[in-house]
């Protein structure tokens, strides 16, 4: 009998898998065609609305299969969501239309969730079909993500073209992908800020701007993960809640990133992420933020927001991948790796995958921070130290040593003291070299440089100068803000 069951399952797969393809050349062709007739024709001309209707037609189809799909160019194929489309003659000059074009705008394709408004899908339509791409296809990206926002787009996501051939390594390239890192990080933490104000006041929260803050954020870390990374060590907020959402969802997906996540994967892990702490709206303020160490009324209060967070999410909006996938992580986020912790579970198992990424990222980012269940905080290596101490019972020991190896021994944005009486500020990792990473020279025995004098080395080129020890940085009133721009 459960061999039986395993190859329905099988069969299931195939079928679905081939259901897919089908319909993926089905939604090229006619993608295309609508694309070129609303290059010729008025939104209001009765050929346009006859073909309109046909696109909507496709992707109603393939919603019924998946919520959320993403049409992409990946090694000189499309892909439906996860499945290639193979080539076909009746596809063939769409196909090669697409593969050719979208580079040019900066664009490896689109991810399309589910309810799409029909008016949003004709201006996404005509916008897409007149843009006059210039050279640069950075700047193309940008001015397509920009008009997109104007024309409030929120069913329909741009995917990022990139290349490993492609990264930019001169200054000022760095510097546009850190002033990009920058925006998407406050974007995201404007998402979150509006879903809490929005579940407080009117109970709901709005999951096509969460997927498309997300889809930001992957699409940085894909481009450069340090620029993103240094975002997260930056301590100076208002209100540490926000905060403490986008610094999961990102040290989430850079865990995920490490571990060869496709989009399709590494968005429903952030979505999980950025929402993970949801249901402490339903806690008092002032229980939330409170300073002191909490009694165990506070406690008891405290262990309820992951069941607070999953009741709210399913009055939210309707049962999907996505809000499946964020419910178990918001749920058993605080579940151990053995079955420990809260809620508590009448047979104990494992939480899932995304939960027990979550799980890391969420204790390091707080453990860090000095916030919320660690008043005090720890630096990057202690709080290294004491995760791993308490691996296998509260933690995945393989997804943790994946963590550590991603974050580095030198998190980006831990301050160190240098062999050369110097202190720095570390700017990016090697994977290949841990122990030798980029760091920012800000200071030494006698004080703290000018930011004009920053320099930035390498110090698997610099011979004898080693990295003794960690330091905290408040102590010495250092602000990682101040250093953001060099490097």
């Amino acid at each position: 009998m459960f061999d039986r069951s395993v190859e329905d399952i099988k069969k299931k797969q195939k079928d679905l898998e081939a259901s897919l393809e089908q319909l993926g050349h089905e939604l090229v062709n006619v993608l295309f065609a609508t694309f070129k007739i609303a290059a010729m024709y008025e939104p209001n001309n009765n050929r346009y609305i006859e073909q309109s209707n046909k696109l909507r037609a496709v992707l109603d189809k393939i919603f019924e299969e998946e919520p959320d799909f993403i049409l992409a160019a990946r090694g000189g194929y499309l892909y439906l969501s996860d499945v290639r489309l193979r080539a076909g003659r009746d596809s063939d000059a769409a196909t090669t239309h697409f593969l050719e074009s979208w580079p040019a705008l900066g664009l490896s394709g689109f991810s399309f969730f589910e309810d799409l408004d029909p008016r949003e899908l004709d201006k996404f339509v005509f916008f897409i079909s007149g843009f006059k791409p210039g050279e640069n296809r950075d700047e193309n990206y940008r001015a397509i993500k920009q008009r997109l926002d104007d024309l409030h787009i929120e069913k329909i996501a741009l995917i990022k073209y990139s290349l490993e051939d492609d990264q930019p390594d001169d200054d000022e390239e760095k510097n546009k992908i850190r002033v990009r890192a920058r925006k998407t990080f406050f974007s995201a933490l404007a998402v979150v800020q509006s879903n809490v104000n929005q579940a407080r006041n009117q109970g709901n929260i709005n999951i096509a701007k969460t997927k498309r803050a997300v889809q930001g954020l992957i699409d940085i870390i894909i481009e450069d993960e340090a620029a993103l990374m240094e975002m997260t060590t930056l301590r100076n907020f208002d209100d540490y809640t926000y905060v403490h959402s986008v610094n999961v969802c990102v040290l989430s997906l850079v865990l995920g990133y490490h571990l060869g996540m496709d989009r399709r994967r590494l968005s429903h892990l952030g979505v999980g992420a950025l929402l993970h702490d949801i249901g402490k709206t339903r806690l008092p303020i002032d229980l939330v933020n409170k300073p002191q160490t909490y009694d165990e009324y506070d406690w008891q209060m405290m262990r309820k927001h992951p069941v607070y967070g999953v009741k709210f999410l399913y009055k939210t909006r309707k049962v999907e991948e996505t809000t499946v996938q964020a419910s178990t992580v918001i749920f058993e986020h605080h579940i151990g790796y053995d079955g420990s912790g809260y809620p508590e579970l009448l047979n104990k198992r494992k939480p899932s995958l995304y939960a027990r990424i979550v799980a890391i990222a969420d204790t390091y980012n707080a453990m860090t921070s000095g916030r919320v269940y660690h008043r005090e905080k720890y630096l990057p290596d202690r709080a290294i130290t004491n995760m791993v101490n308490r691996i296998s019972k509260s933690y995945d020991p393989i997804l943790l040593k994946v963590f550590i190896n991603s974050i580095g021994i030198y998190p980006v944005g831990t301050v160190v003291a240098l062999s050369s009486r110097e202190i720095g500020i570390v700017a990016r990792n090697k994977p290949e070299d841990p122990e030798h990473p980029e760091v920012k020279v800000i200071g030494d025995d006698t004080g703290l440089f000018d930011v004009g004098e920053v320099k930035v080395i390498d110090l698997s080129h610099e011979s004898g100068i080693t990295i003794t020890r960690i330091i905290d940085g408040e102590k010495y009133k250092i602000d990682n803000a101040d250093y953001m721009h060099i490097g």
